[in-house]
C-alpha cells in the first residue's frame, strides 16, 4: 500500500541545529525539501575530496586484499563507532595514498629507464668511454642510424675518405653505426652521408662505455622493483584495515548529505520544511525532543496541487518486486499501490516462461549464493529476491510440465512441446484474467473517488466482454457468456458518450468506443509469447541433451557430454532467465500497468546515513 504523508514545518534554535539534523539523520524518518527561501548550503568540497581520495584508495587496495571468507565481508559497526570520526582513518587513508604514488612513480621511473636502456642496447658493443669522443684534435666521431640497404655505400665512403667506422645492431631508425673523421675531411663526409640518410644521435657524455650505463640503469630497475615489493607488502598490510577506509566514506558521505540539506537560517532559529510518513510522526517528534525542548513543529494534509513523495508499505515479498514497478517509473502518491496484484503475476507469468524443475533450482541456489555472499543493497538485492522468489514457481510449473533440464518425466498439466495449442490457450486465459485485474484495480479507484459511472461504463463494461467473450469457448455457458457480453456492449453503447449532450453524438462515441475491442484483442494475444518463451527454454534444453546424449559413445565422449550439458544449460539458463525478465516485466508494463496505473511519482528518501560499504549500522549501541 502507498502510505500516506504529511507535510513538515519545523522551527527550532539555530544553536541546537548540529544535533537536531544528526538525531533526524539518525532516525531517518524526514524527507527535507528546498523551501523557497531555503539558505544556501554550506560548502562541502573538503568532503567530497576525501570520498573522492577513499573511493581511489578503495579500488587500489582491493588489488592487494586476500580472498575473503566464503561468507564473509559483512562490515556492521555501532552507530556510536560510525559517528566517531576517528583522526587515525584519514591518516590511514593518507599513508595509503603516499605508499600508491611511491609504486605509481616508481614504476614510472622504471618505465623511462627501461626506454633509455632500449635506446642504448644497439650502442652497448662501443667500448670507448663516452666523454672521451670528443678529446682529439685530430678526428671527430659521429653515432647515428643509417637505413640498411646503404649499408655498402657508407662502407665505400668510409674506405676512399680513410675513415674509421664500426656497425653495431639495428635500432628502431635503422642501422646503428659510429665512425670517426679526420677533421679536415669531416664536412665533406657529413654531407655525403646525409644524402645517403644518415641520422646522427648524441649519447650523454659520460665517462663510462655504453655497457656500463646499461649495468647502471638495470641496477637501478632491479633496485625499484625492490622497493616496490616493499611498498606493496605494506599495502597488503594496509588492506586488512580497508574496513577503516570503508568506513571513513560512509561516514563523510553521511556528514556532507547534512551540510547539504536544504535549512533556512536565521540569526536565532533554522526552518526546515519536508515530508513524513503519517504513521511515523511519533518517532520523528521523539528524535526531535531527544535533542532540545525548543523548538515548534507543525503538519499538513497535502495541498491538491502538491505532489508528495511516494512510500510504499508491504511485506518481504511484495516489496522486492516494488524494483520491477520502478523501473517503469514511481507511481504517484494519490494512486493504488500496483506491487500487491503485480507482484503475484509477475511470480506467476515468470515461472511459467522459465518452467522447469532443474533450473528452477539452480535459480534458486545461485540466488542464494549470491545474496550470502555479495550482501547487496538495495535495488540489487530487491531484483536478487526476485529471482529468487521465482525461482520457487519455475520449480511448481516445472513440475506441472513434467519438466527436467530439458527432460520429460511424469507431467502433471500438459507438456507443452506436445500440446502447444493446450499451452496457447493456457497463455491466453492468463493474459485475459491478467488484464481484468488491471480493469478491477481502476475500477476500486474509481469508486473510491466516487465515480461509479465511469467504473461501470470504462472497467466493468469491459470485464464483461472479456469475460462473456471467454464463456463462449465453454458450451456450458455458451449462452450466459453471449449475454453477459452484449450486456458488457449495451454498457459501452449508452455509458461512453456520457459527456456529450447530442444524443447522436453519444451514439457516436458509444460505437467508437466499441471498436477499443481490437485493443484488448491484442492485448490478450501479446500472451502468446508466455508459450513461445516456454518452448523455446524446453526446445534448446533438448537440444542440448540431444548432442549430449549423441556423444557417449565412449569415455572421452561422456567426457565432452558433460561439458556439452553443463555450457549448454548454463547458456540456456542465462538466456531464458533474460528472456523471461524481459517478456514478464513487458506484460505487466504494456498490458496490465496501461489500465490503470498513473505513474509520475518520487521516491520518498528521507534524511539518512549514507551507507555505501558498511552494510548494517546498529542503532542501539
Amino acid at each position: 500500500m502507498i502510505v500516506p504523508m504529511k507535510k513538515v514545518h519545523l522551527v527550532a534554535l539555530k544553536d541546537d541545529q548540529e544535533k537536531l539534523m544528526v538525531n533526524l539523520q539518525k532516525c531517518g524518518e524526514l524527507m527535507l525539501i528546498a523551501s523557497s527561501e531555503a539558505s544556501e548550503p554550506v560548502d562541502t568540497y573538503s568532503e567530497e575530496n576525501i570520498i573522492q581520495r577513499t573511493e581511489k584508495s578503495l579500488k587500489f587496495l582491493k588489488k592487494y586484499q586476500e580472498k575473503q571468507k566464503l561468507f564473509g565481508n559483512f562490515q556492521e559497526v555501532s552507530y556510536s563507532d560510525f559517528t566517531n570520526l576517528d583522526p587515525k582513518r584519514e591518516e590511514r587513508l593518507t599513508k595509503v595514498e603516499e605508499t600508491e604514488e611511491g609504486i605509481a612513480k616508481l614504476r614510472s621511473e622504471n618505465d623511462a629507464v627501461k626506454e633509455s636502456v632500449l635506446f642504448l642496447s644497439v650502442w652497448q658493443d662501443f667500448d670507448i668511454p663516452l666523454n672521451k669522443l670528443d678529446s682529439s684534435r685530430s678526428v671527430i666521431w659521429h653515432l647515428g642510424f643509417v637505413e640498411a640497404k646503404n649499408q655498402n655505400r657508407v662502407q665505400e665512403l668510409m674506405a676512399e675518405t680513410g675513415s674509421e667506422i664500426q656497425f653495431f645492431g639495428q635500432g628502431s631508425e635503422g642501422q646503428a653505426l659510429a665512425f670517426a673523421n679526420y677533421i679536415d675531411d669531416d664536412a665533406g663526409v657529413m654531407e655525403k652521408m646525409r644524402i645517403m640518410g644518415f641520422n646522427e644521435i648524441k649519447l650523454p657524455k659520460d665517462s663510462r662505455t655504453v655497457a656500463e650505463m646499461i649495468s647502471e640503469k638495470e641496477g637501478q630497475i632491479s633496485a625499484n622493483n625492490q622497493e616496490i615489493k616493499t611498498l606493496m607488502q605494506k599495502m597488503r598490510e594496509f588492506s586488512s584495515e580497508i574496513n577503516d577506509l570503508k568506513l571513513l566514506n560512509d561516514q563523510i558521505s553521511s556528514l556532507k548529505e547534512i551540510k547539504e540539506a536544504p535549512v533556512l537560517r536565521t540569526v536565532e532559529t533554522v526552518y526546515l520544511e519536508g515530508w513524513v510518513r503519517s504513521d511515523r510522526i511519533k518517532p520523528l517528534k521523539t528524535a526531535i525532543e531527544e535533542v532540545t525542548e525548543f523548538y515548534d513543529l507543525e503538519l499538513f494534509d497535502p495541498l491538491p496541487e502538491e505532489n508528495p513523495p511516494t512510500c510504499t508499505k508491504n511485506n518481504r515479498f511484495v516489496e522486492s518486486f516494488e524494483v520491477i514497478t520502478n523501473m517503469l517509473g514511481v507511481p504517484n502518491s494519490k494512486e493504488i499501490d500496483p506491487n500487491p496484484v503485480m507482484s503475484i503475476w509477475y511470480w506467476v507469468i515468470f515461472g511459467i516462461m522459465m518452467g522447469d524443475v532443474g533450473y528452477g533450482l539452480l535459480m534458486a541456489i545461485i540466488m542464494f549464493l549470491l545474496i550470502k555472499l555479495t550482501h547487496p543493497k538495495g535495488n540489487g538485492l530487491k531484483l536478487m529476491k526476485v529471482l529468487f522468489f521465482c525461482s520457487i514457481t519455475t520449480i511448481i510449473w516445472g513440475v506441472l510440465f513434467g519438466s527436467y533440464f530439458g527432460a520429460t518425466w511424469h507431467p502433471i498439466l500438459m507438456e507443452p512441446m506436445v500440446d502447444p495449442l493446450k499451452m496457447l490457450i493456457l497463455s491466453l486465459i492468463i493474459g485475459g484474467i491478467h488484464i481484468i485485474s488491471g480493469l478491477l484495480i481502476k475500477a476500486y479507484s474509481n469508486i473510491r473517488q466516487k465515480k461509479y459511472l465511469a467504473a461501470v461504463a470504462d472497467q466493468f463494461s469491459w470485464i464483461m466482454i472479456i469475460a462473456g467473450a471467454g464463456m463462449l469457448f465453454m458450451p456450458a455457458l455458451a449462452t450466459v457468456g453471449k449475454i453477459v457480453a452484449l450486456t458488457g456492449a449495451g454498457l459501452i453503447l449508452l455509458l461512453a458518450g456520457r459527456a456529450a449532450k447530442n444524443p447522436v453524438a453519444k451514439l457516436g462515441l458509444g460505437l467508437y468506443s466499441l471498436y477499443g475491442i481490437s485493443n484488448y484483442l491484442s492485448d490478450i494475444l501479446s500472451y502468446s509469447r508466455i508459450l513461445a518463451l516456454s518452448l523455446s527454454t524446453a526446445v534448446i534444453a533438448m537440444v542440448m541433451n540431444t548432442l549430449a546424449g549423441m556423444l557417449q559413445t565412449s569415455i572421452i565422449g561422456i567426457f565432452f557430454s558433460l561439458i556439452v550439458y553443463i555450457v549448454g544449460h548454463s547458456f540456456n539458463l542465462v538466456m531464458g532467465l533474460l528472456s523471461a525478465f524481459v517478456h514478464a516485466s513487458r506484460l505487466q508494463y504494456i498490458e496490465f500497468f496501461n489500465k490503470f496505473y498513473e505513474g509520475g511519482g518520487y521516491e520518498f528518501k528521507p534524511l539518512d546515513l549514507k551507507l555505501k560499504y558498511v552494510n548494517q549500522v546498529n542503532m542501539k549501541e
